[in-house]
């Protein structure tokens, strides 16, 4: 096949990205709050939001003491602190007028994004523009990327997007000996936004052109690979050293189990090209999934007018896809919870990926010239079997008759077009193919978007606008506790209360935010989940007096507000609910869902010393959140422990005592010597291996300029008449 002018190929790629666009506004037709589910509305936003906020006020969102078991930000990776897209993202969302609007402007840019990325690759291995625009259109549709990860778990959506630009890039800077930049800029950017996943699948991409370099005799190819890797490695370490390090008292889990939750099985995958098909996927919603959440494209079965024994004669220049494609499927496949790896089901986009791409590649290049009965039958049988045992997982005639059909009627259309010479040769062309497959798919997806309205994770009906999010809990001062779950209340008690990293668009100073990782020893003792909400016997545990100081556990915590929502499941609310508050707290605010208490003298002392032993007097000098100053005023003749309100995160250390074991197994507790009257103490906070984290950071930043530098000032200065490596047929754009 001869390359395309770069002209002809950038016309492809920009119509890849116009019908990709338009397939991404095909959700909100039904629903226009599609983009805005679940971990967007809980996590995503007010993440964004603090972050804008942090730099608008001239601060680095690192770490927070205020934030309890959620402001360890440099551990829990996907702050992405490092990351300039996501920085600028916050800024943006902290200035969002609508946050449903936002939220859905970014998303559709990040599938638009796919798309490109997805055609560029599929070029890169010589599949043909119209194919290659078929993948990357079809890639953006798929149904775990539609229905999970951009109505909900962006950071999912985000890296999935910058795999196929960074593996192009790969490619590209590899085997045509092209500037590395387009290759480290992409791989930097999905590293940094700190999601393990697509971490770890940026490590078998370069496992598979590693393989793929070697097999071909592409020395040269290989050692480039090796030292773009060895700076990719440099950036993760920066990113997921500070959580591997503070992982001991985390809630991460390091065995390997299998509760089947959120584990396709092998009927849900062979199924994947039926549009209706609902497998058996257990989740929140129950034993089957009630969208299409493997659906992948109605046009796989195109895959049996193969040659494959053309296939096994050029596989070598596939090997990476099907190094990434074997091994995401065994990732897919694996147990619901691997070390600490959690819901095989997110690497399904990629199985989506690769599969896309090696039909493009091979019906590109490998199609045989004409249909033999044979092959009729092979298609018939896997069309058949697949319908029966898609109607068998959730028998609904309707359903599997209205995208039976669609499928169907598609596939025969296609094979049509491919096969038959009694069509116009106007209708055999590679626009007309690539429109009549995408309007086929444009219809399917209009389809599932009615039968399928909303993603299966819930929609809290979170207020739209910043402006909602202001008003509740006006009587709030200081620390401040939420006890019992918002989203059994229906969606009126954002009138009262939010929920998880909803906070942080409040003046409210709330411990009750979202983190994926958890103080363990914090969220057990207070039964607090990792959304913040608890369980209800939280409002008694609060008010429980300390064995070992004497103290309630609020003066610990710093708390001068609680709020205790209704139990629904308490009908009778024996609970602290309609009971009278503590002495030295009042009544601050009542409903019918929830009960404010205040302290009488608020303390204000979040992160500050809250107890020292007897015979001990401290005063606090200066405090922020990562440093604390102490003036020792009083000590006796035996050693004293002073406690803060802070967790006893990995990296606190102190200057004239020494950080000991927490108390409670969670707060942060110092031993002072005897004899310190007098002295200042210094207790501060740096990510434990921060050292490590910053030299790897901008020793990657370094290297990968210098290189990027040093490739165009090479380019430059090469005569005209010297050796240039061979170059990739249709691989530039």
């Amino acid at each position: 096949m001869k390359p395309l002018r770069t002209g002809s190929d950038l016309a492809w790629l920009s119509a890849t990205v116009a019908v990709a666009f338009l397939g991404s506004l095909i959700p909100l037709i039904t629903n226009n709050r599609f983009y805005y589910y679940d971990d967007t509305q809980a996590g995503a936003f007010g993440i964004w939001f603090e972050i804008g906020t942090k730099l608008s006020a001239g601060e680095w969102p690192l770490f927070s003491d205020s934030a309890w078991g959620a402001g360890n930000y440099a551990a829990e990776g996907q702050w992405g602190i490092w990351n300039p897209l996501i920085l600028l993202i916050g800024w943006l969302a902290s200035r969002s007028a609508n946050i449903v609007v936002f939220s859905t402007i970014l998303k559709i840019s990040f599938l638009c994004l796919l798309a490109a990325g997805t055609f560029l690759l599929a070029r890169s291995y010589k599949a043909r523009p119209e194919w290659s625009a078929i993948a990357g259109v079809a890639v953006t549709l798929t149904g775990f990327t539609v229905y999970i990860d951009a109505a909900s778990w962006v950071t999912g959506l985000m890296v999935f997007s910058l795999l196929p630009l960074t593996w192009w890039g790969l490619r590209r800077m590899a085997f045509q000996e092209r500037n590395p930049f387009p290759a480290l800029a992409p791989a930097y950017v999905l590293i940094t936004i700190g999601y393990v996943h697509g971490t770890l699948m940026l490590v078998i991409v370069f496992l598979g052109l590693l393989l793929e370099a070697w097999l071909n005799g592409r020395r040269r190819a290989a050692l480039r690979l090796l030292f773009a890797g060895l700076v990719c490695g440099l950036i993760a370490t920066a990113v997921y050293l500070p959580g591997v390090l503070t992982a001991p008292v985390t809630a991460r889990s390091g065995g390997i189990a299998n509760s089947g939750f959120l584990t396709p099985d092998l009927t849900g995958m062979y199924t994947a090209w039926v549009p209706g098909s609902l497998p058996q996927v257990t989740g929140w919603w129950g034993g089957f999934a009630t969208v299409p959440l493997l659906y992948v494209a109605w046009f796989l079965p195109v895959l049996a007018v193969v040659d494959y024994a053309r296939v096994r004669a050029a596989g070598r220049d596939m090997t990476a896809l099907w190094v990434v494609g074997a091994l995401s499927l065994a990732l897919t496949l694996a147990p619901s919870d691997l070390g600490p790896l959690r819901f095989p089901i997110r690497i399904m986009p990629y199985v989506s990926l690769t599969v896309l791409l090696v039909l493009a590649v091979m019906v590109s290049r490998f199609r045989v010239p004409a249909l033999s009965r044979g092959r009729i039958a092979a298609t018939a049988a896997i069309v058949l079997s697949g319908l029966y045992l898609a109607w068998s997982q959730y028998p609904s005639f309707r359903v599997a008759a209205l995208f039976g059909f669609l499928a169907l009627g598609g596939i025969v259309a296609l094979l049509m077009v491919l096969y038959s010479h009694r069509l116009h040769s106007r209708f055999r062309s590679p626009a007309a193919l690539a429109g009549g497959v995408l309007l086929v798919s444009m219809v399917i997806a209009a389809g599932q978007h009615v039968a399928f309205k909303s993603s299966p994770l819930p929609d809290y009906r979170m207020p739209d606008s910043p402006g909602g999010y202001s008003s509740q809990l006006p009587e709030a001062q200081g620390g401040t506790f939420i006890v019992g779950d918002p989203t059994t209340l229906g969606p009126e008690i954002w009138n009262e209360t939010l929920a998880s990293n909803a906070w942080y668009l409040n003046s409210a100073e709330v411990q009750n935010l979202y983190t994926p990782i958890m103080f363990a020893k914090y969220a057990e003792d207070l039964c607090i989940s990792s959304h913040g909400w608890t369980c209800p016997a939280a409002a008694g545990k609060l008010f429980e007096t300390d064995p070992a100081t004497g103290r309630i556990l609020a003066d610990l915590l710093s708390i001068d507000t609680v709020q205790i929502l209704r139990d629904p499941a308490d009908p009778q609310s024996a609970t602290a609910f309609n009971g009278p508050p503590p002495g030295g707290w009042h009544e601050a605010g009542r409903s019918a869902d929830s009960v404010v208490w205040v302290r009488d003298q608020p303390l204000l002392n979040t992160g500050h010393v809250v107890w020292t032993s007897e015979g001990t007097d401290v005063s606090v000098v200066s405090e922020s959140s990562q440093e604390v100053v102490l003036r020792v005023d009083r000590t006796g003749d035996a050693p004293a422990q002073a406690v803060f309100s802070r967790l006893a995160w990995p990296g606190y250390d102190a200057d004239g005592a020494t950080v000991v074991a927490p108390l409670r197994g969670y707060l942060l507790q110092i031993e002072i010597p005897a004899g310190s009257a007098g002295t200042t103490v210094t207790v501060r906070f740096a990510p434990p291996g921060w050292p490590a984290v910053v030299g790897s950071i901008t020793l990657a930043a370094g290297v990968t300029v210098a290189w990027s530098l040093a490739e165009l000032l090479l380019h430059r200065r090469r005569r005209p008449g010297s050796p240039q490596p061979a170059p990739e047929v249709a691989a530039t754009v």
